[in-house]
Order: structure tokens, then sequence, then C-alpha cells
């Protein structure tokens, strides 16, 4: 079906089923996993919702596409005019310091402040060495994953055959599973550690998403060095980061001039500066491309070619690719080097569906609450591509209502004084 040249359609429980479908693994040891209902059910309903609040806020959305990131399944991405996120942390940064917060930076939690078994604020520690410490009747979790943390990610990883100790992440090397720790201390369960995804298609060098020619995966053609395809681009990250690890761990997006101007978060600027660099090979033939990189020159012009002709019929027979976009046959042509890198940890602390954590017994732990990568329970074994924004503005929201809620209750049921 080719999606792109027809009407768009979604629905919330269209993408339920394939949140919980797309979440549903079996690790090493042969555990099954599969997301938490509840949880599941609430992202969904409410994603759309998170869309409309952003851009109440002020975040301004490119309404003349609808994207679907690597893995995602569906296109239902809503992406920002400004690129890499800068959108999301300008807007809610301006936003709170307008309402007069002022955010502590280059602060690190170090551990809770737990009164008979309630949590009540925090001790952090500057860096400049001096201690912080903040009473207060709600603490919200929302570090992140451990994807920057090889080691604590080898201690629980359950799914991949090997997680080295060289291996590169996309993520920020602020995130260390200190959330996490933090939630163990208070007494928390955890739910689906040892699920951790891959990037398929991340720098071989840095980890890094955004270099390269980075497209919708409708328009991903991937080659291995002998310039063969070898999978259904548009499956699932870890069906992906496999098919790649089995093919050498090193392969190449091939895109030409029209796929190029369908690429995320770049510039021609950039790319050039890249094809300079060495790190992008560009070429105004494919022959030339496949010398530049490698390959036997005929190899891969069969397969650009074979490619070229599914997307004409509308079916790949190779590797039953589901939805083909464009054909690649415009000069210039690129070959983007990629490999697998860490770049999400499904697993997390345990939480309803009100973002409460909760412990061992599935009871609530008084004033501690979590939303985000910090908590599991919504992806179970894999996120689907997008996921991850939906579910920390939708949790993020109801962690912070739920602790203003439960704050409300608590103050009437005190007595005390309202403001």
């Amino acid at each position: 079906t080719r999606i792109y040249t027809e009407p768009l359609f979604d629905s919330t429980l269209l993408h339920e089923i394939q949140t919980y479908l797309g979440g549903k693994r079996t690790d090493l040891k042969g555990n099954e996993i599969h997301g938490k209902y509840a949880l599941v059910h609430e992202l969904v309903t409410n994603a759309l919702n998170s869309v409309k609040w952003l851009q109440d806020l002020g975040v301004k959305f490119d309404n003349s596409q609808v994207t679907e990131p690597v893995g995602g399944l569906w296109r239902r991405g809503h992406k920002p005019v400004e690129p890499l996120g800068y959108a999301f942390i300008h807007v809610l940064g301006d936003w709170i310091r307008e309402h007069g917060v002022d955010p502590y930076l280059e602060t690190r939690v170090e551990k809770l402040i737990i009164e008979d078994g309630k949590v009540r604020g925090v001790i952090a520690t500057r860096a400049d060495g001096s201690t912080l410490t903040v009473h207060a009747k709600a603490v919200i979790l929302t570090a992140g994953g451990f994807g920057a943390n090889t080691k604590m990610v080898q201690k629980y990883n359950t799914y991949w055959p090997n997680i080295a100790d060289d291996s590169t992440t996309t993520n920020s090397p602020a995130i260390t599973g200190d959330g996490i720790n933090l939630g163990l201390e208070a007494g928390a369960d955890l739910f689906g550690m040892g699920f951790i995804q891959l990037m398929p298609v991340a720098d071989p060098k840095t980890g890094e998403l955004f270099t390269g020619v980075v497209t919708p995966p409708a328009n991903y053609i991937m080659v291995n060095k002998k310039g063969k395809r070898f999978v259904n681009e548009f499956a699932e990250r870890d069906v992906l980061a496999k098919a790649v690890i089995e093919n050498g761990g090193l392969i190449y997006q091939i895109a030409d001039d029209k796929i190029k101007d369908t690429a995320y978060n770049t510039t021609q600027e950039s790319l050039d500066a890249q094809v300079k660099a060495g790190t992008l090979f560009r070429a105004d033939t494919l022959e030339d491309l496949a010398k530049q990189i490698g390959m036997n020159p005929a190899v891969l012009v069969k397969t650009i070619q074979d490619y070229n002709s599914y997307v004409d019929r509308g079916e790949d027979p190779d590797f039953h690719k589901n939805v083909l976009g464009l054909k690649c046959e415009v000069a210039p042509f690129y070959a983007t080097p990629r490999k697998p890198a860490i770049h999400h940890t499904m697993g997390g602390l345990v939480i309803d569906a009100k973002a409460h954590v909760l412990n061992k017994d599935g009871q609530i732990i008084d004033g501690l609450y979590s939303a985000g990568e910090n908590a599991g329970g919504i992806h179970a074994g894999n996120r689907l591509g997008g996921n991850s924004l939906a579910d920390i503005f939708t949790f993020g929201r109801i962690a912070a209502n739920t602790a203003y809620e439960d704050h409300q209750e608590n103050d009437a049921t005190s007595g005390a004084s309202q403001h």
C-alpha cells in the first residue's frame, strides 16, 4: 500500500494495538514481556492532547507533514519547526522561568529524603561541590534511562547476546540511570530492565542520530558491505539492528537527491561538510559511489535498479518492505555509513496510570512519582519510534497533575490552609 500518495488515517485504537503488540518480546532466557495495558491506554488516549498542550505553550509544528520515525510502524509523528528538540527545550524553559522557577543546572541529586517511608525531598550536589537540600511533599523522577551507562546496560541486559564495552550510544552522557537508582532507595519495584533497544542507524563513530542523510523509513534503502539489501527497512528497530549485526555490524543507507530532500534535521551545508570530512559519501553515479565505499559497482547498481522497480510495482518480493517511498534515481547519490548504538532502555520504575511509583507489593510510595524513560511498563521489550516523546509529555503532565492533586488532598485531610 503506497500510503504516501493517499489520504493518511490514524486512530487511538490503531496506536494502542501497534504500541502493545510492537512491544511484545521474548528475551534470551525465554522470558516474555508485554506492555501494561493501563499505561499503554493512558499514553495513546492522551498523546494528541500533549501535542495541543505544547502548541498552547508556543511550540510550532510543521503541519505540512506527519512523520514516521524509524521503527514507528506508522506516520503519526508531529515534527517541530525547530530541529533537534530545541523547540521543546526553549519553550518549556522560557515558560518555567516566566513563572518564577529558576532551575538548578549542573546539580546532581545524590539521595532522597525519606521519612517514615514517605519521600520528602532530595539532597543534591552542585557543580562547585556544595550541598543543596530541598524539602518537598513530592519528588518526580524524570532523569531518563541508563543508555549512557554501559556497565548498567550490561548488568541488566537479557535481550542482546553481547553489549561490548566500547558500545556507542545516541544518548546524552547524562543518561546514566540515576533516577532509577534513586527510586530503588525508596523501595521501588522494577519492570523490564533487561530489554535494551539499539538504534540500528546511528553514526558509527559517535552514536549520533542526525549525521548523514536521515530520512523517513519509507525512503530507507539499506545495503550491506557487498551492496545488497538484507532486510525490510520498515521493520521495528530491534529487527533492523539484529539484521545489521548479522551483516557485519556496518551498513550503508543509499539515497539520491530527492530522497535527500526528505532528510530530518540537516542542511545542505552540513552534508557538504560531512562529505569533505569523509564521513558521508557522495557521487554523481552509483558506480562511483560504490567504488568510494569499496563495493562492486555492478552489485549496487543492480540492487538499486531492483528497488526502483519494486517502488513502481508497489511490492517488494525480496524483503516485503510494506511501505515503499521514493525511487533512487536522481544524482547526486549519497551513502551514509550506519551501525547500531544503545538508544533506549525500556525498563524502569514501576508506576501506575497516575504516575505514582509503586513498591514490590504494588503499593504507592508516598511522595514519589516518575515518568518517561525513568519509568517502565509502556514499551515492554521494544519501543516504537516516536513513542518516547509522546511518553514524556503525556506522563510528565500526568505525574505533575497527580502530585498536585495528592498535595491538595493531603492538605485538605490535615486541615492545612489552601493557596
